[in-house]
């Protein structure tokens, strides 16, 4: 939710953004606004070719180009006597980004990211690039260029408000929605400890800009099963035995929250316009 709002802020300046998730986004997060733009890897400068191949299996590695019909040829030469790569086997991907800025949302460490950060280690580790950690989650290891780290805060949307206001980037009602959201969704909609006044006071100012209530993922909610004792025979009587009648037991309801709600986010950003 923070990072969408971060996204969208930086979209609507009219800078190159984009937004990373190594943990696929379930439908519960369709009422996110630009939850469709999130990808699976953040790097897009780079192609990478892969293949599974036995190191000791090669020969020679080589490449030469043909300016005149503008082509690149990669020859890959097997050892005597072994057989040739198989071409189903070839697999594409991209890596890499000029980003300026990389956002990491919500992370004690950059190996929090999972996959996402083995997939693009080399961005992230980038000396050359600004990388800010925003985070409320304890034992934060400050792995930031800059460090926006508050751990009294409800959750990083309460942090990314502060961000966008104090940049003084634009903030509109679908921003101020996935703010909301995130605050309810962190904050069990304000029932948790970590709710303050600073909370309420920021949620004051996102309804203000137009923030909806309730985008958060629909919580589920499953009976009761309840417990129905075997009661024990008793002796016939001339006198009619009592009827015991077990009260249906009343429904519970658990509230819940996917699990992969707070997991983090990566959002890169460049400060060359799109």
């Amino acid at each position: 939710a923070a990072g969408l709002a971060l996204y969208l802020s930086l979209q609507k300046q009219q800078l190159s953004a984009s937004i990373g998730c190594a943990t696929a986004m379930t439908v519960g997060f369709n009422r996110l606004f630009a939850v469709d733009k999130i990808k699976p890897r953040i790097g897009n400068q780079n192609l990478v070719i892969s293949f599974n191949y036995p190191e000791d299996s090669l020969e020679k590695v080589s490449y030469d180009k043909d300016p005149q019909n503008q082509k690149f040829n990669l020859t890959i030469e097997p050892k005597a006597g072994l057989q040739p790569l198989d071409v189903n086997s070839v697999q594409y991907s991209y890596t890499g980004s000029n980003a300026d800025v990389i956002f990491v949302i919500g992370a004690r460490s950059l190996e929090d990211l999972g996959e996402l950060f083995k997939s693009e280690q080399k961005l992230l580790e980038d000396k050359s690039k600004t990388l800010v950690n925003l985070s409320s989650l304890d034992k934060n290891s400050q792995f930031g260029t800059v460090n926006l780290y508050d751990p009294t805060a409800s959750g990083c949307s309460e942090i990314m408000f502060a961000v966008l206001s104090g940049l003084q980037l634009p903030l509109d009602s679908d921003m101020a929605t996935n703010l909301l959201a995130g605050i309810e969704a962190k904050t069990n909609n304000f029932t948790s400890t970590q709710t303050s006044a600073d909370t309420f006071e920021i949620v004051s100012q996102l309804m203000r800009l137009g923030a909806k209530k309730g985008h958060i993922p629909a919580p589920s909610s499953r009976p009761f099963a309840g417990f129905n004792p075997t009661l024990p025979a008793w002796p016939r009587s001339s006198t009619p035995a009592p009827t015991i009648v077990n009260p249906a037991p009343a429904p519970a309801t658990f509230n819940t929250t996917p699990p992969d709600w707070l997991k983090p986010k990566v959002l890169t950003s460049s400060s060359q316009p799109s």
